[in-house]
């Protein structure tokens, strides 16, 4: 049986205001590259779509596909979409873009500046709505560990399984978490390396990725 390929996304986006500044966030891609690499320690074929990160450690063996803004993810997402098994989203996407980008740099001027943002693509929703029987894992960031608003995510984006978790796990090593599988099993993960819980998606999503391919069998797919 050929081994699960996973698409893993990680890293912030940055949304360009004019060619010197930009609106993005603190993700530092630590999780999704621990996920990418422990994947590919057990064989399997490893996409990491990997945003501005300040750096990472070497990614040998694994398909790098660099990012900047949410519609570039959109785009790698989309053109990988047919040849994976799982996705693991990990990548802080910005919600909203500046609705336009200035050319050059916006000099400082008396008054205020109103900048107006528009929505961005949500990379994870749309592949959940094209999900078929691949496995779906998602992160749910709230100001605390809001498991009802995770479980609200994961039902709406048809995620296997959902880590409710918080902004002081941003570019630590290790961090708390809710492991969340929607209609089944829910776990705390209080001060868990995030090496560890990379292993530990890899496994689950091991599991089920076998588990699907099994019924597909058995079906005559």
């Amino acid at each position: 049986m050929n081994p699960p390929v996973l698409l893993v996304t990680a890293g912030p986006t940055r949304e360009p205001i004019d060619d010197v500044r930009y609106l993005s966030n603190g993700a530092s891609g630590i999780l999704g590259i621990e996920t990418a690499l422990a994947a590919r320690d057990v064989g399997w074929q490893v996409h990491l779509a990997l945003g501005p990160v300040s750096s990472h450690p070497p990614l040998e063996g694994i398909h790098l596909h660099p990012f900047t803004t949410a519609r570039d993810l959109e785009e790698i997402s989309v053109e990988l979409w047919s040849e994976v098994d799982s996705l693991v989203a990990t990548a802080a996407v910005c919600d909203y873009r500046p609705a336009e980008k200035i050319d050059g740099k916006r000099k400082k001027s008396a008054g205020d500046w109103n900048l107006r943002l528009v929505r961005n693509p949500d990379v994870l929703a749309a592949r959940g709505a094209e999900k078929g029987d691949r496995v779906l894992v998602g992160f749910a960031l709230e100001a605390t560990l809001d498991v009802e608003e995770a479980l609200r995510k994961a039902v709406n984006k048809r995620l296997d399984l959902v880590l409710c978790n918080t902004p002081g796990n941003m570019g630590a090593a290790m961090g708390d978490y809710v492991w969340i599988e929607p209609g089944g099993h829910t776990d705390s993960l209080p001060a868990i390396s995030k090496r560890e819980l990379a292993q530990k998606l890899v496994e689950f999503i091991g599991t089920r990725v076998a588990s699907r391919r099994r019924d597909r069998a058995f079906n005559g797919e």
